[in-house]
């Protein structure tokens, strides 16, 4: 029987799921949870020994800030064009690389990029011209010209 109890245990803070009051009393439940509400420590009697069982909670992953704008580029080779998230189509971009300051003017004709810390994605003709073809993404500036 105590076996059993220790498997199943194990086997409910693995899983995440709280032990029920069946298997101590509901007086000492109340106690504990009624002190240990933040912490999530349930107590246990096995043998007339208290065991503490403790269960972690999943820390969340906090969001990273981007710390520099990233374009990337798009396989369209025919023109100077580029996607952004929130900018009007046919809105006129200067697009600046900051590692070796060569720029670009591009038209927004698309949506995108829906990748983390990227900005814009400029097309193939256009990211020739800033030379940015090898790496595929490079840090850039913005500045809006406007339609």
């Amino acid at each position: 029987m105590i076996q059993r109890r220790i498997l199943f245990a194990l086997l409910t803070t693995f899983a995440g799921i709280s032990l029920t009051a069946s298997f101590f009393n509901y007086q000492q439940a109340q106690a504990v949870s009624a002190q240990n509400i933040e912490s999530n420590v349930i107590k246990r009697v096995e043998n007339n020994q208290p065991t503490l069982i403790t269960r972690r909670r999943r820390k969340r992953k906090k969001a990273r800030k981007c710390s520099s704008q990233i374009a990337s580029y798009y396989g369209s080779n025919t023109k100077l064009t580029a996607a952004h998230k929130t900018l009007p189509f046919g809105t006129r971009v200067k697009v600046t690389n900051k590692r070796n300051g060569r720029s670009v003017i591009v038209r927004i004709n698309d949506r995108g990029p829906f990748i983390r810390c990227r900005v814009i994605d400029v097309s193939r003709k256009a990211a020739r011209q800033l030379g940015m073809i090898r790496s595929g993404v490079a840090p850039v500036t913005l500045q809006v010209l406007g339609k």
